[in-house]
């Protein structure tokens, strides 16, 4: 009998930390659910911006919805919402530390397999929605600055040397400073260029960058990039480490693909994944999520 109560409460145990530290079946087949709506109408940015948020509504607890709000913000940009997108963005960089919580490795063997583990706690989906936060909200900075340097132009004639004349007549919306520095805290890498062919100019174009994201720190060449188009690891089967570990065996794709294994939090070309639930695995490269389901061998 009392055999029969430990098993009971060890049953209650994992059940309990199921909902604390990941999310619940029916949480992960809404976000599926969402998630084959993005897949199947890429272009219907209002209609997923609908279904973002009656996810929010009805599940406000769910600890991957910072999934749904880098889906709302992406598809509100191409809707120019840009005040909707401010929200969702500054609630995903606020999610989680800006100090990554793990470190992933990868190793190459014998057998044409990369192996990437985790140093430290695992990569969680907040961590990965903070950053990927960080970075849209970088790009958005970006405008202003740029809109900001324009304005310098049709006055002077010419672009600035450096930023330091915006900071002193310039200001933001509503009054608010100038963003100077990325969302990482690092000043914007800024030069004046040169044109190719007309010589002998000076002060007509400029170079304006993210030191975090260098040539991808424009907003308009971002949105041109198919959605979670450069994800394309697909999930093989499943494993289990000597630690009681799942791990994920994913193919690359092309002529010749190898074989990856990742943990939760471990990263490979870029990609992490974040998220290894009970039905589906979340993937991450940054800008975009990847929804798949989980392997069932």
């Amino acid at each position: 009998m009392a055999c029969k109560k430990c098993l009971f409460f060890l049953f209650l145990f994992i059940i309990a930390g199921r909902l604390v530290f990941g999310a619940s079946e029916t949480q992960e087949k809404a976000l599926w659910t969402l998630w084959s709506l993005q897949t199947n109408n890429p272009a219907q940015h209002e209609a997923i911006v609908a279904a973002c948020q009656q996810m929010q509504e009805t599940s406000p607890a769910n600890p991957l919805f910072p999934v749904v709000q880098g889906l709302a913000a992406w598809h509100s940009l191409h809707l120019g919402k840009t005040n909707e997108v401010f929200v969702f963005l500054d609630a995903m960089a606020s999610a989680a530390p800006t100090t990554p919580t793990a470190v992933a490795t990868s190793t190459t063997v014998a057998t044409s397999t990369t192996v990437a583990t985790s140093t430290a706690v695992a990569t969680s989906t907040a961590a990965a929605g903070a950053e990927m936060g960080r970075r849209w909200l970088t790009r958005l900075d970006r405008e202003k600055v740029r809109g900001a340097l324009a304005v310098y132009y049709r006055n002077a004639i010419e672009y600035p040397i450096n930023l330091q004349p915006l900071k002193k007549t310039m200001q933001g919306e509503k009054n608010a400073p100038l963003p100077l520095a990325d969302r990482w805290g690092a000043p914007w890498q800024y030069q004046l260029t040169t044109f190719k062919v007309i010589k002998g100019t000076r002060g007509q174009r400029y170079l304006l960058q993210s030191k975090t994201l260098g040539e991808s720190s424009d907003l308009a060449k971002a949105l041109e990039r198919p959605y979670a188009g450069h994800i394309l690891f697909q999930p093989v089967s499943m494993t289990i480490s000597g630690n009681g570990t799942q791990n994920v065996v994913f193919q690359t794709p092309g002529d010749r693909p190898e074989k990856i294994l990742l943990s939760e939090g471990g990263q490979a070309a870029g990609v992490t994944l974040t998220y290894i639930g009970a039905q589906i695995l979340i993937l991450c490269d940054g800008d975009h999520w990847r929804v798949v389901l989980k392997p069932t061998k």
